[in-house]
């Protein structure tokens, strides 16, 4: 990736990763241990399976367990390492757990990205924070979100994600803190061990010949987007040169699908029989969520993968892991 090469050709610096050990977080510090950069990660545990625990990333960087809601913690992390750039991930980030969790999902996603921010703005000397919001901070619509749609969540998860993308908006507008807000559809790909969510659901149905239980109607739309898009989103945005502190960047993809689709194409990628049964109990999901992401790709962004080009290997994770 040529954002990777951007942190290659850098002078050595310190480089913080909030939930570093987590999906999403373990892939983009699998691209970051390539270059000579120092990798801090902060994150609650190194879960067994996960892509930071099978490629042994503890041994490439710097692990450090803490829970983000602690600030004394996080402060003493800044002051210790003093990073130049952070990518702040660390979230509780399942909707279902979210909505059976609220106060924990609200001090996690709020208040820990607070101590997050708190932390750069106190010690200082960083160069640009990179801070992991989401489509769901939009809330209800039926139309396609661009970067000035209104935040408007209302379920807990949700309004968590508004809150804190709300909150980074401030920190820059009121301290010039060099906050830039990514907003991404639907992740998937190798490492996401949550199997309620759909594509990792289906691989999992899949390999053990189950039936795949849709939680929805199997007619909710998502943009679906892959893993390695992800990093590289991330990347684009934490290297890129130009005068983009205080925006927001949605990332999508070509895949903007319904469950149901989705399930359809699987079958077509993979050449497979997926028996299904629709549940129906998904409580207060969003119906349909799509992100226009021009503004990025403006920039020179732009998505590389498909699921025609990655759902065979995603599937070939899960039946390695499973």
């Amino acid at each position: 990736m040529e954002t990777t090469r951007t942190l290659e050709s850098m002078e050595r610096m310190n480089i913080i990763i909030t939930g570093g050990a987590g999906f999403i977080g373990s892939n983009l510090v699998d691209a970051l241990v390539k270059t000579p950069n120092k990798i801090i990660i902060v994150d609650r545990k190194i879960t067994p399976k996960s892509i930071f625990w099978q490629h042994s990333l503890q041994k490439k960087v710097e692990f450090v367990q803490i829970d983000i809601r602690d600030k004394k913690k996080v402060f003493d992390i800044f002051k210790i390492y003093k990073p130049s750039y952070v990518t702040h991930l660390a979230a509780q980030t399942i909707v279902t757990t979210a909505f059976d969790k609220p106060m924990e999902t609200f001090e996690t996603n709020i208040l820990g990205s607070i101590n997050i921010f708190e932390a750069c703005r106190v010690i200082g000397g960083v160069k640009r924070i990179v801070f992991a919001s989401s489509d769901k901070a939009y809330g209800k619509t039926k139309k396609t979100y661009t970067e000035d749609s209104p935040l408007a969540g209302d379920h807990p998860y949700d309004v968590s994600k508004s809150s804190a993308d709300l909150i980074a908006q401030t920190y820059y507008k009121t301290y010039n803190l060099p906050i830039v807000i990514a907003r991404f559809g639907n992740v998937y790909g190798e490492g996401d061990l949550h199997f309620d969510r759909i594509i990792p659901g289906l691989c999992k149905a899949i390999v053990n010949k189950n039936t795949f239980a849709i939680r929805s109607d199997g007619q909710y739309i998502r943009d679906y987007v892959y893993v390695k898009d992800v990093v590289d989103g991330y990347l684009f945005l934490l290297t890129h040169k130009g005068d983009i502190e205080g925006q927001a960047y949605n990332f999508s993809s070509q895949d903007t699908l319904s469950v149901l689709e989705v399930i359809e194409k699987a079958q077509a990628i993979l050449g497979v029989k997926i028996p299904y049964k629709i549940l129906n109990v998904a409580r207060n999901e969003i119906p349909y969520q799509h992100l226009d992401n021009q503004k990025v790709k403006s920039l020179g962004w732009k998505n590389e993968y498909s699921l025609e080009k990655t759902l065979p290997g995603v599937l070939n994770w899960y039946s390695k892991i499973l």
